[in-house]
């Protein structure tokens, strides 16, 4: 389940209010359509406005592919923005090397189309041919609210419709980031104890390099200044080592200092907006595929801090003011408390099986309408049996509907899909069981088909059918037959949950979730969720409402 966006204003800034940075209600988005003028055509019809930028671009030698056919995103800067920024390098446009305006051009080119509807609170969903990641976020003014990118620029006119792309105009010029992660945290003082542990585990090294895979290029840095670790008694790193350092050694994988710092280092360059969509994130450690949770509370991001058989473990928060901090290979961010490994106890898991990355890029589609993907479709994380029947991303909201939704898959013996296989979300090690959350369509009593799940090849027990309705019973009647109501009574009489079994989870990592058919024959199988849930938790509540708000009743 998720709460998709209806509309270019209202929900996103719905979004932007809970995360706590901001507090109005509209941003200003100005729409233009330009014809057949290409992104670097149509600076050149307006030189009053944008004929500095263009002059960059002719230095960089990038016009031609600009004014080509093909898919861009611009983020164009003014004549006023880029007279300013020469103004501070002290120089002019004529003075720049070709590889300093290539650098320009560069941060400010997408190469897909993304209008503000793909805008949040956080990174862009792709990188700029710079090779970083933009921050996108909303500042507030005296004539509104309105878009900004890195913290240094707004977004004056958006979402400009080219014959080759989107063009968005800036009032400033972006600057890339030109340290890296250990370079970021190395020269400030404020986190010279946790540099140095960085140095003597060795993980300084590591964050301080640009792979040139882009796919594996980018981390994530939660940092600990030395206010924070002074106040939990780590005046200096002699007394940081001296606590967790239990080898001597701490470029030992095994040894706690060592554990410690990897347990604060992520995988992907992960932004507050990221870190509060997952519930866990994969870290660095590798004794043992580790995890740290995370969530949302009011306007406050944290980390580790979990319930467990009706007790809060209170965990850390992340600064707001100094967290977000892009780098060449990643992103920083600054922690209020010191934090180290916990036991990672079984916590519950509601997979929206829409929320992978393919399904999450179609910004044309993904929270605004169905997408059937075509034939012959790759998607990373989803695989299938049989090419000629791709899943369907099924949006079934509207503005006076439910916002809901969910994967149709075609299954079916011997025709359509014999098997589909998803990579789950990181599920921490211990005893779940397993939730089939679907939405019914039947399409005729001729049609039917029975399923089985499975976990890392390990068959679940209980077969069931797409089709069947939850029975008319009580919540403790419908539990005890392996069924329940995992939507709030009443939002939806087609929402229905079958038990797949129990499954112990060996470690803390994502896994492979298959579904098998057995016997007969169905295309309108919808997929809504999949749960996890420990087996020592409640199975029927919290349930969810259509915007997947989560109710205890």
């Amino acid at each position: 389940m998720k709460k998709l966006i209806q509309s270019l204003t209202l929900p996103l800034l719905s979004l932007l209010i809970g995360l706590g940075i901001m507090s109005c209600t509209d941003v200003k988005i100005v729409e233009t359509t330009t014809g057949d003028a290409n992104l670097y055509s149509y600076l050149l019809k307006y030189p009053e406005k944008y004929s500095d930028f263009a002059k960059v671009i002719d230095k960089s030698g990038y016009n031609g592919f600009l004014d080509a056919y093909g898919a861009y995103t611009m983020f164009a800067p003014t004549n006023t923005a880029v007279k300013t920024y020469l103004t501070q390098i002290g120089k002019t446009t004529d003075q720049l090397t070709k590889e300093e305006a290539q650098a320009i051009v560069k941060i400010h080119v997408i190469r897909d189309t993304l209008t503000t509807n793909s805008f949040k609170d956080g990174k862009l969903p792709l990188v700029t041919m710079y090779g970083q990641y933009l921050l996108s976020g909303v500042t507030n003014g005296t004539e509104g609210s309105s878009y900004t990118l890195n913290r240094q620029a707004n977004i004056t006119e958006s979402n400009i419709k080219t014959g080759n792309g989107m063009l968005h105009i800036l009032d400033a010029v972006l600057k890339p980031a030109t340290k890296t992660i250990a370079q970021f945290v190395g020269d400030n003082p404020d986190y010279s104890i946790f540099t140095q542990a960085l140095k003597e585990t060795g993980y300084y090294d590591s964050l301080n390099v640009i792979n040139e895979n882009i796919d594996k290029r980018f981390m994530t840095l939660v940092a600990e200044s030395n206010t924070v670790l002074a106040k939990a008694g780590f005046t200096d790193y002699t007394k940081l080592k001296a606590r967790y350092s239990k080898t001597g050694n701490p470029k030992l994988k095994t040894d706690s200092l060592n554990i410690y710092v990897a347990y604060h280092i992520l995988d992907g360059a992960k932004y507050l907006g990221d870190i509060i969509t997952a519930t866990s994130h994969l870290t660095k450690v590798s004794t043992e595929p580790t995890v740290v949770s995370s969530k949302l509370e009011g306007q406050t991001v944290l980390l580790n801090d979990d319930i467990f058989n009706g007790i809060r473990e209170v965990g850390v928060e992340l600064s707001r003011t100094l967290s977000d901090n892009t780098a060449t290979n990643g992103v920083v961010h600054s922690s209020l408390s010191d934090y180290n490994v916990k036991l990672r106890l079984p916590i519950r898991i509601d997979w929206d099986v829409c929320d992978f990355p393919e399904i999450k890029k179609l910004s044309a589609f993904y929270g605004k309408k169905t997408y059937a993907f075509p034939v012959g479709t790759v998607l990373k994380d989803i695989t299938w049996a049989n090419a000629s029947f791709p899943p369907t991303y099924v949006y079934a909201g509207s503005e006076n509907a439910a916002k809901r939704d969910y994967l149709q898959v075609p299954m079916g013996v011997p025709s359509r899909n014999l098997w589909l296989e998803m990579k789950t979300p990181i599920i921490p090690k211990g005893k779940y069981k397993v939730w089939m959350c679907y939405r019914r369509q039947r399409t005729s009593n001729s049609f039917t088909i029975t399923c089985t799940g499975a976990i890392d090849g390990e068959t679940l027990t209980r077969p069931f059918l797409f089709i069947d309705q939850v029975p008319s019973l009580s919540a403790g009647e419908l539990e005890s037959l392996g069924w329940k109501i995992f939507m709030s009574p009443g939002t939806d009489i087609n929402a229905a949950a079958r038990l797949l079994g129990t499954i112990d989870i060996k470690t803390t990592d994502r896994h492979t979730f298959r579904l098998q058919a057995i016997n007969g024959t169905h295309s309108p199988n919808n997929i809504d969720m999949i749960q996890f849930i420990p087996i020592n938790q409640n199975q029927i509540s919290p349930r969810h409402l259509p915007d997947g708000t989560l109710i205890n009743e």
